[in-house]
Order: structure tokens, then C-alpha cells, then sequence
């Protein structure tokens, strides 16, 4: 939030994003947002693209387990449909892990293409099938409000690309912190996710905003216990942060008050409703990468970004 728990300096994220770099520190939401503001640089999970089919490339970092395949995406709006309508199914029948990653990073990139573009959106959602069509619409949305929010960097972001908690035990984190304030756990899965990708993204905004739920150490101070970096305290505190503005009665008027933009407040909505409704989008999010928006270009942060030297970011052909 900006003024309370961080800024919009995740999307480099999404941004995410998840988590898109769409992580608001942001992965465009699973990706991080990069603004003025309390929270960290965001990744992004949106995406820019101008070319016809992008080649798939792979390049091995040394200390990652083998080597990132990134998939092409479409270079056209029907291209662009089909694909979003084969990995959206997929990722809500619930697939299994690689499956489930390869089809997320599909989707980021389908959806960062479609933003870019002007016009392209509604011409994707138009063609993607019924039964995919509202997933897809929602998060091309929930993309576009954070690559709206995402200005290129000059140079790439100083962030560790760390391992994300658990899943199972993210989501007791958020039940838990439902259970003890009423805010619901849809919304604060949306900002971890648009903030740091789930805590992949570790690093001080410019700000000083900290954590996996992006706080200034001034806002921390008064509604956070315990450690701003361990996720348990940091969704905790910002689920009575919500409270505390009045989350019961107006939802976006609290998370304006987390994040001062509209667009912000949309797209955690839009994942929102999402993630409250399909019993998959959260695993789906979960899944999604680390993507970062330069004057350059959009490049991946893989895991270790950061921490091994030979850990280098892939360029992303969108």
C-alpha cells in the first residue's frame, strides 16, 4: 500500500499477475506493480507483446533443477483464445503440478499479449470457449489493471526470487485470519498474490514497505504482531488492517485505504471473486511466476533470482 501497508512497487509480480513482473513488488498478479508507495517493486503478471508467434526458448541457470521451458503464445486474438481455453481448462480440472505450472505460465503470458494490445482483449475473451470465457475475462482484467500500474524499470529490480509458503498451510493462514477478523480469505489471498507472488518476492520496496503482505514498518506498528516477514502475522495484520477500515460495510473503500488506486482495488476484486467461487484458482495463482517489466522488455525472475549467480532472468518475446 501506498500509504499504509505498502506501494505499487511490486508489478515490476501482476501484479500480479498472482502473481502477475505481475507481483506488485508484483508478478503480473503471481507476477509484482512498480510505483511510489509503501510496497515493495512489484512483479508483473500482465504482459506487453507486439509479434507474431513467440519462439520457446529454454536456457539452463545453473542451481535450477533443469531447464525453463517458456511456452510460445499466440500472435493473434484467435490464437490467443484457443490457447487461454486449453490452459484454463486444464488449471480447473486441477491438474497436477508440472501440468499445472506450464498451463499458468501460459495463461500469464496469453494474458500479458492481450493487454498489450489494444483492442485485443475483448476480441480474446469474445473467442475463447463459453465455458472458459469468464475465467478468461477476469483474469485479461485483473492483467491489464496491473500492467497499467507497472512503468517500466530502467534496470532490473533488486529482489530475491524465494520459495513460497506452503500452500496448504497459505490457506490456513488465511482462514485463520477470516476466522479472527471476518475479512474474507479471498481477498487476502489476492494481495498476497498481487503483492509479493505469495512471498516470492523478497526485498524493501523503495519505500521500506517489507514483508509478504508489503507494510511500512510505521503501519506495522499498529496492526502487526510478531514478524512482518513470517506470512501468519503479515496476512493477519493485514487482515485487521481491512477491518479496521471499514471491510464489512465497503470492501473496495478498505483495500483503497491498503493500496490508494482503483485499479489496484479492481484487480483484487476481480481475483477475488475468482478465487471465492472456482476451488482450482488458487493453485492455479499459486502456480503462476515471477515477470518483470523493463523499458527493455519483460523478463522472467526465476527461483534463486537473487541468490545464485547463475540465476539469470529469461527475456520473454511478447
Amino acid at each position: 500500500m501506498k500509504s499504509v501497508a505498502g506501494g505499487l512497487g511490486r508489478l515490476c509480480r501482476l501484479s500480479l499477475l498472482a502473481a502477475v513482473c505481475l507481483a506488485l513488488v508484483c508478478p503480473v498478479a503471481g507476477c509484482a506493480v512498480t510505483g511510489s508507495g509503501g510496497h515493495a517493486d512489484r512483479p508483473s503478471r500482465a504482459g506487453a507483446g507486439h509479434s507474431t508467434h513467440a519462439r520457446s526458448r529454454s536456457r539452463w541457470s545453473p542451481g535450477l533443477a533443469a531447464p525453463f521451458s517458456v511456452p510460445a503464445v499466440g500472435g493473434d486474438p484467435a490464437q490467443l483464445a484457443g490457447q487461454l481455453t486449453a490452459a484454463e481448462r486444464v488449471l480447473g480440472a486441477g491438474a497436477a503440478a508440472p501440468a499445472m505450472a506450464r498451463q499458468a505460465l501460459i495463461v500469464q503470458l496469453a494474458c500479458l499479449r492481450a493487454a498489450a494490445h489494444r483492442g485485443w482483449a475483448g476480441a480474446v475473451i469474445a473467442q475463447v470457449a463459453p465455458a472458459q470465457r469468464a475465467v478468461a475475462a477476469t483474469d485479461i482484467a485483473a492483467t491489464a489493471d496491473l500492467v497499467a500500474l507497472t512503468p517500466p524499470r530502467t534496470r532490473l529490480p533488486p529482489w530475491r526470487i524465494v520459495p513460497a509458503q506452503n500452500l496448504a498451510a497459505l490457506r490456513a493462514d488465511y482462514q485463520a485470519a477470516q476466522a479472527a477478523t471476518g475479512v474474507g480469505w479471498f481477498y487476502l489471498a489476492a494481495i498476497n498474490f498481487i503483492e509479493t507472488d505469495f512471498g516470492r518476492v523478497a526485498g524493501p520496496s523503495t519505500a521500506g514497505a517489507q514483508g509478504p503482505m508489503q507494510f511500512l514498518p510505521a503501519t506495522w506498528a499498529i496492526y502487526g504482531h510478531g514478524s512482518i516477514h513470517r506470512p501468519q502475522d503479515a496476512i493477519l495484520a493485514a487482515a485487521h488492517l481491512l477491518a479496521g477500515h471499514g471491510a464489512a460495510q465497503n470492501i473496495a473503500a478498505a483495500l483503497y485505504a491498503y493500496n490508494p488506486s482503483w485499479r489496484y482495488v479492481d484487480a483484487v476484486l476481480r481475483y477475488a471473486r475468482r478465487l471465492r467461487r472456482d476451488p482450482h484458482a488458487l493453485a492455479g495463482y499459486y502456480n503462476r511466476q515471477v515477470i518483470c517489466r523493463l523499458a527493455s522488455g519483460w523478463v522472467l525472475l526465476p527461483a534463486g533470482y537473487g541468490i545464485n549467480p547463475g540465476v539469470q532472468p529469461i527475456a520473454l518475446h511478447l
